[in-house]
């Protein structure tokens, strides 16, 4: 996933909203999504609106429970332009997790700098900090999975994100997104369903120390996450 502005972004706090409100704006977003794929900052938005309902709390707790996430959230973990060095990581040896994601972001005009501070809107430090870290480390899901950033592959990671937390604008991303590119692609149909039984059988992607392992093999990587170590998707990343 990639953006380049956040003047999208929703300036009232979601838990402001009637539930009526957020479904009308998610809606809205979702039909520029539908229309124009890449508009990321859309599809924050829309994840931003639609994921916020009372269910919001149940994973939050979830993210804490485990002792991961906690100490992520006690060390304020950020992977952002201020704690990784693009160059530095690219030096790593080939085939490790730091040296897979600089050449992924590099390859894709991305940078860490992307999602610097917090996400607008949330006044909850926990739910900023779960948010913040999923944004964060979305990128690094598509390194682990081989989920390629083309319409394909980042409908199959929505599937497979949806099966790790259970977030509802997940679901509806990958549906949509199914729906929209299965007269072009059939194969998606398989991928897409591939990947979300692989994301029920994976650790929990959203808690793990990412920062700790960047110098790890990334097929040692993909072993700790319960991932296959070579691809499970289609398209490489």
């Amino acid at each position: 996933m990639q953006t380049t502005a956040t003047s999208s972004q929703p300036s009232q706090e979601a838990s402001q909203l009637s539930p009526l409100q957020r479904y009308a704006r998610a809606g809205r977003a979702l039909r520029k999504i539908l229309a124009q794929p890449e508009d990321t900052d859309q599809v924050l938005v829309f994840l931003g609106l639609l994921n916020h309902g009372p269910q919001i709390e149940a994973r939050v707790r979830r993210f804490l429970s485990h002792p991961g996430g906690q100490k992520l959230y006690d060390e304020r973990r950020a992977i952002d332009s201020r704690t990784v060095d693009l160059d530095a990581l690219g030096a790593l040896p080939e085939g490790t997790l730091g040296h897979a994601y600089a050449t992924f972001l590099r390859s894709r005009g991305l940078t860490p700098q992307t999602f610097d501070g917090p996400p607008p809107g949330i006044t909850d430090p926990r739910q900023s900090y779960m948010i913040q870290r999923m944004r964060q480390t979305h990128d690094l899901w598509h390194v682990v999975t081989a989920c390629d950033t083309d319409p394909a592959g980042e409908v199959a990671l929505q599937a497979f994100t949806y099966a790790q937390v259970g977030a509802p604008g997940n679901a509806v991303l990958a549906v949509a997104g199914l729906l929209r590119g299965i007269g072009r692609d059939p194969g998606i149909v398989g991928d897409t369903l591939r990947m979300y039984r692989l994301g029920r059988r994976a650790r929990l992607l959203a808690v793990f120390d990412w920062e700790t392992h960047w110098a790890t093999p990334l097929a040692e990587v993909r072993a700790m996450l319960g991932l296959p170590r070579a691809s499970a998707a289609r398209a490489q990343a």
